[in-house]
């Protein structure tokens, strides 16, 4: 009988699959190398490993954590022959993310007899659930293949491989820990047009040159300032292959309805920084120094707010005409971390903006077409579904009113914003949320006339919003106000203002209300009417849009520049802010909303316009670290 034999290869043990005997040195092992497509710990943060051998475990579930700190991928654990070299074995791992089980690769093979041999077992995205529909996490669910056995690429059942033909371990082979830059290689490589992907046989024309090749995904894998992306392993039977005829053959998993709706493919050569992607390299951390997409390719993100639970944001969908909208917007949510965006509800017509409750719920508001059934304010609670709180019919009680647009949560108050549309004038809606859900006859709201109101802001029994102003106003450009609402009564704060947009008040303790004029400033104002300060002032570069407060500062995006910008909430009137000075990301596409939490700023990029079009997927959901006071 062969004797066990213990070593250490990588970052985890080896273990025998035979009992302790007496015999000759054991010469055969088997060195299962185990890595993932995947960033670690972003979208798996545990691998757990079980190996059967005649059917008797000879390694339980054995899970091993991942991260800064824990175990690192490519990991190995070594299995050495046993008395009979010819009994299979099987090996199956699994990559988790919390509770969530992504991916299971099943491998039966033998432990060759009279030498070192490597297998890997790789951890595939294409085996993930909800790759291709970023559906809600579900605890205890499997991966892309239903039950035990598993998936390895784009192949479901178990995956039966011979020792022989496994090349030998070598060590600086298999644990080089050489990361690829995913988020730096395919930084502005374009998505592979429909003209050059061939669908049936799931290949791609990408000339003649070495390359390297990977899936656009909205949140998995490598992420940067241009995106997600899930490197594909070249000339390799698990990842991409150059065919014969010179056009590259891709796992055929990626070419199922389903995936190409959401995934794209994108392209770019290799370079010395950037050499050909192997199956023993992990993805290189996010550079936090720089912007991180959190959810890439979303089709006309409006909105976001972020939490402890995680940052929401709302994607309006297709557009084929501003009265006929495409039903197929949504609500979603992201780890503030990143990963896999979940869909909390689908099917929504034209999700404008959303707002958080105290107890987890998400409240938005659904455009639709005046006057029709989708027009209404959505909640979302925690575990539950979607709910309409104020339809249609009973915003028509309230007399004739515009499109819903903005909305904000003022502990048990729901308040909102509604445009001028079809002839009907703009509102400032209120409602209290108990009422709401008793569901009375009487529809349970009240609204404030208002010309052309766009952005709200509410806390501690304040609500202030911007007002754009009357259409047929002689001087449009200063015709806007701001206003706010506090015990009963509303009262200007400032009136002829270059067309307000995005406003802000302090969560806390609200004592100022901050805004942004489109037409390129930045404006504090005291709430008890005081003299407004204008901090920041360009009317050369137009286009401030969204805006958000922290203790110490406030930020705004510029959707005409593409640029993401900072100054101290005291800033003195007419701060030094040219060539710069004041920005923080530049090169954004349409940046809208933004919010902060204590760590980081995040913002919406709308994208191209989607009016129009079927809903160009190039809008995204972006986190930038706050710089140090």
């Amino acid at each position: 009988m062969r004797r066990s034999l213990w070593s250490s290869f990588g970052s985890m043990a080896a273990l025998a699959i035979a009992s302790a005997g007496c015999s000759a040195p054991v010469t055969g092992e088997l060195m299962v190398a185990i890595q993932t497509d995947m960033a670690v710990p972003k979208d798996v943060d545990r691998i757990e490993l079980q190996v059967l051998s005649g059917g008797n475990i000879v390694i339980p579930n054995t899970p091993f954590p991942l991260g800064p700190g824990e175990f690192q991928l490519p990991a190995t654990q070594g299995l050495t022959v046993s008395e009979d070299p010819g009994r299979e074995i099987s090996i199956r791992v699994r990559a988790m993310l919390g509770d969530w089980t992504r991916v299971t690769h099943t491998v039966l093979t033998t432990v060759p007899e009279n030498r070192v041999a490597t297998l890997w077992v790789p951890l595939h995205f294409l085996c993930s659930v909800g790759a291709e529909e970023g559906e809600a996490r579900a605890p205890g669910r499997e991966g892309a293949c239903p039950g035990d056995p598993a998936c390895a690429a784009d192949a479901c059942g178990e995956r039966r491989v011979s020792s022989a033909s496994l090349p030998d371990y070598v060590e600086r082979d298999v644990l080089r820990r050489a990361c690829f830059d995913a988020a730096i290689c395919f930084a502005g490589a374009p998505p592979v047009e429909a003209g050059d992907l061939d669908e049936e046989d799931c290949t791609i024309a990408a000339g003649d040159g070495d390359v390297n090749v990977a899936i656009a995904t909205e949140g998995d894998g490598g992420c940067g300032a241009a995106g997600c992306f899930v490197p594909l392993d070249a000339e390799s039977e698990l990842g991409w292959r150059r065919r014969d005829d010179g056009r590259i053959a891709l796992p055929k998993a990626l070419c199922s309805p389903g995936r190409l709706a959401r995934l794209g493919v994108v392209v770019s050569p290799v370079t010395p920084a950037c050499p050909p992607k192997q199956i023993g390299d992990p993805l290189c951390p996010a550079d936090e120094r720089r912007p991180v997409v959190l959810a890439a390719r979303q089709r006309g993100p409006g909105s976001l707010a972020v939490s402890n639970g995680g940052v929401f944001w709302t994607e309006q969908g297709s557009l084929r005409d501003v009265d006929e909208p495409n039903v197929d917007g949504a609500v979603k949510r992201v780890a503030r971390a990143g990963g896999a965006p979940a869909t909390l509800a689908s099917a929504q017509a034209v999700p404008r903006h959303l707002a958080l409750g105290d107890n987890g719920e998400v409240f938005w508001t659904n455009r639709g077409v005046v006057g029709a059934t989708t027009t209404a304010l959505m909640r979302w609670i925690p575990d539950g579904k979607a709910e309409r709180l104020l339809d249609a019919q009973q915003l028509a009680k309230l007399g004739p009113s515009g499109s819903l647009e903005a909305l904000a949560t003022n502990g048990d108050v729901l308040v909102w914003t509604q445009l001028p549309d079809h002839g009907a004038p703009g509102r400032v809606g209120f409602a209290e949320l108990d009422m709401l859900d008793a569901q009375r006859e009487a529809t349970p709201a009240e609204l404030t006339d208002a010309d052309r109101a766009y952005r709200i802001a509410a806390a501690n029994n304040v609500v202030c919003w911007t007002d754009v102003g009357p259409d047929s106003a002689e001087n449009e450009a200063a015709a806007g106000s701001v206003r706010c609402e506090k015990g009963g009564s509303v009262h200007p704060v400032s009136v002829g203002e270059r067309k307000p947009y995005g406003i802000a008040l302090d969560a806390e303790s609200p004592r100022e209300v901050f805004w942004v004029n489109l037409e390129g400033e930045v404006v504090r104002a005291p709430l008890d009417g005081g003299a407004r300060d204008v901090i920041f002032r360009d009317l050369a570069r137009p286009g401030p849009y969204g805006i958000a407060l922290d203790e110490r500062r406030v930020y705004w995006t510029n959707r005409i520049e593409g640029t993401v910008n900072m100054l101290p909430r005291d800033a003195p009137p007419d701060s030094a802010c040219r060539d710069g000075a004041c920005t923080l990301a530049t090169g954004q596409l349409n940046p809208g909303a933004i919010a902060v939490d204590a760590d980081a700023l995040y913002w919406i990029n709308e994208g191209s316009p989607v009016v129009g079009s079927t809903g160009n997927a190039d809008g995204a959901v972006v986190r930038l670290a706050k710089p140090p006071l």
